[in-house]
């Protein structure tokens, strides 16, 4: 039962994240739907797997896959802010 609530949850989450890319208007808002949304639907789906299979070897991939995660995808937006910032001022020069 607290598998197919997670399961639902992550996926309600996912689909919130794919909305808000195709609605906001801007990269910035973009990318703070996907990066926030998409990291927090993954930590629910991955924590439904983790508990309905229940074994010391799949808990500990679930725990460094979210680790990843939440490693990865901060840093990921950032470096695509910091080169949207360096695109803009480049058009400012020209």
């Amino acid at each position: 039962m607290a598998t197919m609530v997670l399961f639902f949850l992550g996926a309600f989450f996912i689909l919130v994240s794919a909305v808000g890319l195709i609605r906001f208007p801007d990269l910035y808002t973009r990318m703070h739907a996907t990066t926030k949304a998409t990291s927090f639907g993954l930590l629910l789906l991955i924590l439904g797997v983790a508990i309905y299979f229940n074994t010391g070897m799949v808990w500990l991939k679930a725990v460094l896959v979210i680790v990843f995660i939440y490693l990865t995808a901060p840093l990921a937006s950032h470096a695509i802010a910091k080169s949207k910032d360096y695109m803009d001022e480049g058009d400012a020069d020209v």
